[in-house]
């Protein structure tokens, strides 16, 4: 019984973390010099490592897609040892060929693993992989950014991992004998030995959280109380629902139960959206449809409450509200006693009150490294069959009935870009991205493409030091000429980038944009 035990518990170990099987694109795949950052460090250790377009080179360079896995080339043997606070973020930068000097690197990067707890370790000369809670899209023509944390590691010693030190600012690490989070301490050329695994499917699945139809307050989420999840005194609050019906409460979100530190939910019958902080309730004068994908958003600043319905204002009210601040849990799905029913996806906690154009510009991206800022993000919730918050760790429990489903996101209909309308009858015979007309143009323009097959099309837009400024087509589109007229009246004047990517088709082009 206990070696059925034991084989079970590796089973499991193994089916997260994988040994030898060589990654599909690597740097090295060799011992090199040997390090212990991040994994032999007892008392913790963060790593930030620039990876270069070309790094991922052998046996041949990485394609563009979405990277499911990252491996670890082990110079010595690891453990197993178990490690706290475990979690990998990456984020991608255009031109960027060297850490700045002296500080951490802090664009924009997602969550892609984590773990409160988790065991590693592996063999000496083999590669040590981990397969990734959500995959990342990868562009190969943009520098990538990996990030590894752990705050401590039971009985970890000696050196674990390959490198090999190249020119300028390759990896940072945190301070010696600093604890979690890490203060900045040093960076050199020290490059891992790193692979990643990439799928090239257009698009990774996406899942929606479920709840019985009609509600009942026992199927819901909880969630750990936190101290982060108090001491603001602004709010947003936004989610993806499609109620399952209006006969009980739809309760979003909720911080403090009993006490409704903020609350995000649609009253019973007449569909209209509320927002609860302590004894204050506040209701939209707009209404929510059942069996339909909306886009559902509040906004409070402590003396106005805003509501936004597919990032559209429905009523504004100039009333006094104060986040209340105490310890109790938060509940997705669920208020004190009133229920959540049908979906909810993509729910979104900031400690800012954002405004109609960020809430409009954002509500169709997934990652905070698409948002246009992410300035006061304090928590998302994908709800892609994990309830993980991939910002602050607000992870979640599953109570009672709560099961997924896949759902297209962007939500078809609501995401879809206004203006986008087909240009040609017949079929290309390839991809192709046209300039945009007019260029230069103040504010409107238009930019064409055209496609030889069904295919998710994603247009992001980069200001001139190739930081990410909007995404400007997130969808998939039928075969055929399509045609994307933009009112760009959000941006300042300057010269920008757009890039088409479909499947394996990258084009860059520019335009510019004259107030």
């Amino acid at each position: 019984m206990k070696h059925k035990s034991r084989f079970i518990l590796f089973f499991l170990f193994w089916a997260v973390v994988s040994y030898s099987q060589t990654p599909q694109y690597y740097n090295y795949n060799v011992t090199g010099s040997t390090n212990s950052f991040p994994f032999n460090i007892p008392g913790g250790k963060e790593v930030q490592v620039l990876f270069l377009p070309g790094d991922f080179n052998q046996p041949t360079p990485a394609p563009a897609g979405n990277i499911t896995s990252v491996s670890f080339r082990l110079a010595a043997a690891l453990g197993p040892y178990t490690y706290s606070n475990f979690y990998i973020r990456m984020g991608q930068a255009s031109g960027l060929t060297t850490f700045a000097t002296g500080v951490w690197y802090t664009g924009p990067m997602d969550t892609v693993y984590s773990r409160a707890s988790v065991s590693l370790g592996g063999l000496a000369n083999e590669w040590m992989t981990i397969n990734l809670d959500r995959p990342f899209n990868y562009d190969p023509a943009q520098s990538l950014i990996v990030e590894v944390n752990q705050c401590g590691a039971t009985g970890a010693t000696g050196f674990s991992t390959g490198t090999t030190t190249l020119a300028g600012n390759r990896r940072n690490t945190s301070l010696v004998n600093t604890s979690c989070p890490f203060a900045w301490g040093q960076q050199s050329g020290t490059m891992p030995h790193m692979g990643v695994n990439i799928s090239t499917a257009s698009a990774p699945k996406n899942f929606t959280m479920t709840l019985p139809t009609p509600g009942v307050n026992t199927n819901y989420i909880t969630i750990p109380f936190a101290a982060g999840m108090t001491g603001f005194t602004n709010v947003t609050i936004e989610a993806w629902v499609k109620p399952g019906g209006l006969s009980t409460a739809n309760t979003i979100l909720n911080k403090g139960a009993a006490s409704f530190d903020y609350q995000l939910g649609i009253n019973t019958t007449t569909g209209n959206p509320f927002f609860r902080a302590g004894a204050t309730i506040v209701t939209s004068t707009g209404t929510v449809t059942a069996g339909t994908w909306q886009h559902i958003a509040v906004t409070a600043n402590g003396t106005t409450v805003n509501f936004y319905k597919n990032g559209a204002l429905l009523s504004t009210h100039a009333t006094a509200t104060t986040l209340g601040s105490s310890s109790n849990e938060m509940r997705i799905g669920r208020g004190n006693n009133d229920p959540g029913s049908g979906n909810i996806d993509e729910v979104r906690l900031w400690s800012v009150a954002r405004t109609q154009g960020q809430i409009d510009s954002n509500k169709c991206k997934k990652f905070p490294s698409t948002f246009s800022s992410s300035a006061g993000l304090k928590a998302i919730w994908h709800l892609d069959s994990t309830l993980v918050d991939s910002v602050s760790g607000f992870n979640g429990t599953a109570m009672g009935n709560v099961t997924y489903d896949t759902v297209s996101f962007p939500i078809l209909g609501v995401c879809t870009v206004t203006g986008i309308t087909p240009v040609v009858s017949s079929t290309p015979q390839d991809y192709s991205l046209s300039q945009n007309y007019p260029n230069p143009f103040n504010p409107s323009t238009t930019i064409e493409f055209s496609l030889p097959k069904d295919e998710y099309v994603e247009i992001k837009l980069y200001d001139i030091v190739g930081k990410e400024a909007a995404v400007l087509v997130s969808g998939k589109f039928g075969s055929g000429g399509h045609s994307v007229n933009l009112n760009l009246s959000y941006l300042s004047s300057g010269t920008y980038f757009y890039k088409m990517t479909a499947g394996r088709f990258i084009n860059t082009k520019k335009l510019i944009l004259m107030k």
